[in-house]
């Protein structure tokens, strides 16, 4: 049994913590390739992104404490659903997380990873056993692409979102942008333990739709073709 935590808010910094170590891992191997192809600037800045960033990654996640109706209602253009997580028949075990995202081409060279129980309890950052059938609200996983841009996946009730880190660092203009494969997103509150369904306000969170989240497809996707979808 895996030992619970009391409930606490400590996203930010400890999610800065567990993104830097992926990126370390993602890295290691190719850090030669990836300075020789790319700009020190693009790179340096890369390697900054996913760990500054890494708070924001997953869709409108409310790391403030503020409470949850307020900060959603304040953020959603509308609100579709709020599902209790421990009810949910949605939620992936470990195994089955592992299972899907490798289909998606993802989490070859870094660690999907989760940080929730399913009672909304802190557990740390934790590499997915794919043996298991624990269940987690929310997984993540970091994807570099070939040409050195960052991207985080996230997992809330088998929603799957893209953030795209490397782009909205150097595309400073408003509203942050995010991938989804359907017109809204879902976000997980540890602190009411349930899943926030919503369309975000343009002013606080662009989505762009694409058929299929893939590693394949993100290969595809330049800032040109981002700033088109």
């Amino acid at each position: 049994m895996k030992q619970k935590r009391q409930k606490k808010n400590r996203g930010p910094m400890l999610a800065l913590i567990g993104v830097f170590a992926a990126i370390l891992a993602l890295t290691g191997g190719i850090i030669y390739f990836q300075v020789s192809r790319k700009p020190q600037a693009h790179t340096t800045t890369t390697a900054a992104a996913v760990s500054e960033n890494s708070a924001q990654s997953a869709p409108l996640q409310n790391t403030q404490g503020t409470d949850a109706a307020t900060y959603y209602s304040q953020n959603a253009q509308k609100l579709l659903s709020v599902i209790p997580a421990d009810s949910s028949k949605a939620v992936f075990s470990e195994q089955k997380i592992g299972e899907e995202l490798t289909a998606r081409g993802f989490g070859k060279n870094a660690p999907i990873t989760y940080e929730y129980g399913m009672d909304g309890s802190y557990e740390e950052k934790t590499p997915v056993d794919n043996s298991s059938l624990d269940k987690h609200p929310q997984y993540t996983v970091v994807y570099m692409a070939q040409s050195g841009d960052y991207w985080t996946i996230t997992v809330s009730n088998g929603s799957v979102t893209a953030y795209p880190v490397s782009y909205n660092l150097e595309h400073n203009s408003g509203a942050e942008v995010i991938l989804a494969e359907t017109d809204s997103v879902t976000a997980y509150d540890n602190q009411t333990n349930s899943f926030y369904e919503l369309i975000p306000k343009p002013s606080v969170l662009v989505l762009k739709q694409i058929p299929a989240i893939t590693a394949e497809a993100l290969e595809r996707l330049t800032a040109e073709e981002i700033d088109k979808l």
